[in-house]
């Protein structure tokens, strides 16, 4: 299955990620794909706002951010991984994924998935960011394996 949304602003960016969160499943990996400044942390930001976090921010520098979720009835914890300087997968061992993505109550954000395209899980939502315009924005949600 495939969707397309067409975003002119961040804030419906954010809009299209918290629709998103109503109809998500138990366990869910989110892979943010795009260039830098394609929107994929404000999408992120829009999935942390629907699970009532406040304030994310990409954890380039140090890779993975935890954080609790109390206003969702299935989802606990919010991991957002962020692998822009990663160059190898060997770099992210230090955090077992596939523990992270096997707990169904966890959501798994991962900006730059490619850089560890060959230990994703394979059940996942592949979303990919592409800018047309300096404020329009399409945003690709494809289903894998689902």
């Amino acid at each position: 299955m495939e969707e397309l949304f067409v975003s002119t602003s961040a804030e419906e960016t954010q809009g299209i990620a918290q629709r998103l969160v109503l109809e998500m499943e138990e366990g869910t990996t989110l892979c943010l794909y795009g260039e830098l400044a394609a929107g994929k942390t404000t999408f992120a930001q829009g999935i942390a706002l629907a699970l009532g976090i406040s304030r994310l921010t990409s954890p380039t520098f140090i890779i993975m951010r935890e954080y609790p979720v109390t206003d969702h009835p299935t989802i606990k914890r919010l991991y957002h991984l962020d692998l822009y300087r990663i160059d190898h997968p060997e770099e992210i061992k230090s955090f077992d994924l596939k523990e992270i993505t096997g707990d169904r109550s966890n959501l798994v954000l991962i900006e730059w998935p490619e850089r560890i395209k060959d230990i994703l899980p394979s059940k996942r939502q592949d979303i990919y960011f592409k800018e047309t315009d300096d404020n329009e924005r399409e945003i690709t949600i494809k289903k894998i394996n689902q």
